[in-house]
């Protein structure tokens, strides 16, 4: 039973004034048009222990790598989700968003619409203001949705018409214990199914996942990475994955990389990247193709 409300869309202003590890509220929308030659992510991260938020969209059009993030100062007093060049709009809670950007060299005016209803993780609560714990305490929902708008480049303007994918999340969030993570979210016409394997410094990996179809939502309950092969660069190219759901169904899904970002992030004193890949997706027990996103972060260090 979901326990996220209509208001848990919106920023919550209820964030501790005094926390001593890192609290954070995220806001994820990515999109996969193959057939319009675009594709990307849009992300909205408010981290409150800083007071600074954090506002990107990462685009590739045409195979141009289009990179934007901007970091802006925040107060008790902000309560839309903008900075002036990317904004989110809550449309309707839970079934209808908005998301646009205007950068220096295009523009996108997207509108999301659930395609099957929000999968709740669940609040962990293994973590608390003084620390203790594995670092993470946090709310956490995501869902399936259909995305239909425009994109502008090169004074040319082309319809946006696919699948996609958001989540939202709030509470603390202490990467810097984070050793590597997988978090896969692969669309098909009939299906979504969305799954990680998160690896942290000194504690038992965690592995969650769901199915969303027209019967509702299913939680996984295993996840097995099989293997990964990656370049002679170290980027991973494709993985095989096994889940298995509450229902008892197994599912093998093979992934290929048609396009990718590598993103370097900070916290650990060394190198640590996110290589956020495009993939195509095949289900290996009936050949069905999809499509989606295949994460990983891979601590270089």
């Amino acid at each position: 039973m979901s326990t996220i409300r209509p208001q848990d869309e919106f920023i919550h202003p209820d964030y501790p004034r005094d926390a001593a590890k890192p609290w954070k509220e995220n806001w994820y929308f990515n999109f996969i048009d193959r057939e319009h030659n675009a594709w990307g992510i849009n992300h909205v991260s408010l981290e409150r222990h800083a007071q600074q938020g954090r506002f990107s969209a990462f685009h590739v059009v045409d195979g141009e790598i289009l990179l934007y993030s901007n970091p802006i100062a925040l107060d008790d007093g902000f309560s839309r989700l903008t900075d002036g060049a990317l904004t989110v709009e809550v449309l309707k809670p839970l079934e209808q968003f908005r998301v646009a950007f205007t950068g220096p060299n295009h523009s996108v005016d997207l509108t999301y619409d659930a395609r099957f209803p929000v999968f709740d993780y669940g609040t962990r609560h293994d973590e608390a203001p003084g620390g203790g714990g594995t670092g993470f305490a946090i709310s956490h929902y995501e869902q399936a949705m259909t995305v239909r708008g425009t994109l502008t480049t090169n004074g040319a303007t082309r319809p946006i018409a696919c699948l996609g994918h958001r989540d939202h999340s709030w509470g603390y969030r202490d990467e810097s214990v984070i050793a590597g993570w997988n978090w896969v979210a692969i669309q098909f016409d009939d299906k979504t199914l969305n799954f990680s394997e998160v690896r942290l410094d000194g504690a038992p990996p965690m592995r969650r996942g769901f199915v969303s179809d027209a019967s509702g939502n299913t939680g996984i309950r295993e996840v097995q990475i099989v293997s990964t092969e990656r370049a002679a660069d170290g980027v991973p190219i494709s993985s095989t994955f096994e889940v298995v759901d509450e229902r008892g169904r197994a599912w093998t899904f093979g992934s290929q990389r048609f396009s990718g970002l590598i993103l370097p992030i900070t916290g650990k004193g060394h190198p640590v990247v996110i290589y956020e890949n495009f993939a195509d997706y095949t289900l290996q027990q009936t050949g069905q193709h999809g499509v989606g996103i295949d994460e990983y972060l891979t601590d270089l260090g």
